[in-house]
């Protein structure tokens, strides 16, 4: 569950049927299947393929960006994406970190840019996920210095490196803060070994949590901070048992409040949000881990304001990508990608796989390529291709993926 590269699914549970077929295949209709070159920059969107998603921003209320992890393309897509999507209003940005994180994040931009994140995460750098890639937390900047990104995951289990520091402030009595300093050395030392097992998060109990928040009463600050970790943690225990549907379901409907929060409380009538998140978070339909999950929201709560919602899948077919990997001193490595969908989809398709080229872009719309292979060769794909044909409405994709930059990896 902790590397960036991979999708972490289960078993598909559910069977999709097959769907009716005509009498005379040869006489239905086809769709083109297109696959069309696409840039993007500072500058916004360009090539035919931004010019197809530039027409489809235009009635969006929600922009939802599922990537596999670990890439520099997908925030970078995502920037020129916001770019385009402000010239119909004001946007904001919700990512796959914790809220209370999000606030640490948010105050690092706001009094020292990237640099302030960078150095908050010297000998922490799994803290949270994403947001301690550069490209990542260049997005985030963009939106008013973090201001108008919304916080809206579970706690990482990494987070009480950093969090610890501002409950220890916030501690009543010595006692207390050096209980907390003590965790976090703990979790330091074990992240830099790759323990995922022996870390606060997934060794601490309801109790624990309740009993730290009676020690913080009167603090806002610290009971919120105290209720976000616990609330992580169950989901996190919940895997650790072998629920894994259960801490799919419950991840997924904390995930939906925090949304929702941050959406009821936003000053506009329907606010704008352009998500990037796991690619599993952001389709439409029931995922490969068997849960209705935030990506299938979208779609009525736009329809209820007269909008929509576009579902771009960023996929790649080579390259390289960041992974977890502590070794060396470091938490991440980079190494090359391994495509287990975007070439399996094409064969299905009969679409020959020079069409992408080595370099550079593409924009697939996906409508014509479900409609295309709807039936046998659709129940024959594995079950997160079948996601993606039936959840997204474009699928981005490269041959010369780059790999993320991690904080931890930027030269000084």
């Amino acid at each position: 569950m902790f590397k960036w590269v991979t999708i972490v699914g289960a078993i598909y549970l559910s069977a999709i049927p097959a769907q009716a077929q005509s009498a005379d295949p040869k006489a239905a209709p086809s769709e083109p299947v297109e696959i069309l070159e696409i840039g993007f920059s500072d500058a916004g969107l360009s090539g035919a393929g931004g010019a197809r998603l530039k027409a489809a921003l235009a009635d969006a209320q929600f922009i939802a960006v599922g990537e596999d992890h670990g890439f520099a393309g997908s925030p970078r897509l995502a920037e020129a994406l916001a770019k385009e999507a402000r010239g119909h209003g004001p946007l904001y940005h919700a990512v796959e970190v914790g809220p209370v994180t999000m606030d640490w994040v948010r105050a690092r931009l706001a009094s020292g840019g990237l640099g302030a994140i960078k150095s908050g995460l010297a000998g922490k750098p799994l803290a949270f996920p994403f947001l301690s890639n550069r490209e990542d937390a260049v997005l985030a900047d963009g939106f008013d210095h973090g201001n108008r990104v919304w916080g809206i995951d579970q706690e990482f289990v990494g987070a009480p490196m950093i969090l610890t520091d501002e409950l220890a402030a916030l501690a009543p009595d010595r006692a207390t803060k050096a209980r907390l300093l003590v965790i976090r050395d703990a979790d330091i030392a074990a992240l830099g070994k790759g323990d995922f097992e022996n870390i606060w998060l997934n060794t601490a109990d309801a109790s624990q949590f309740s009993a730290l928040a009676q020690t913080f009463t009167g603090s806002q600050r610290a009971a919120a901070i105290i209720d976000a970790l616990a609330a992580s943690a169950h989901v996190y225990r919940l895997n650790n048992q072998g629920a894994y549907l259960q801490n799919n379901e419950e991840r997924s409907s904390l995930m939906r409040g925090y949304f929702l929060d941050q959406y009821r409380a936003a000053p506009e009538t329907a606010p704008r949000v352009l998500f990037k998140m796991g690619a599993y978070h952001m389709g439409r339909g029931t995922t490969p881990t068997s849960i209705y999950d935030l990506g299938s929201l979208l779609p009525g709560l736009a329809a209820a304001n007269g909008l929509t919602s576009v579902h771009i899948a960023y996929l790649p077919m080579g390259g390289m990508v960041r992974v977890i990997k502590p070794a060396d001193g470091k938490a991440t490595a980079v190494q090359p990608y391994e495509d287990e969908t975007v070439a399996a989809i094409l064969a299905a398709a009969d679409i020959a796989p020079e069409r992408i080229g080595l370099t550079g872009h593409y924009l697939i719309p996906i409508a014509p390529l479900r409609h295309a292979l709807a039936g046998k060769k659709l129940n024959a794909l594995p079950a997160f291709a079948k996601f993606v044909l039936l959840g997204y409405d474009y699928l981005v994709t490269t041959r010369d993926a780059t790999a993320a930059t991690a904080f931890e990896a930027v030269e000084e």
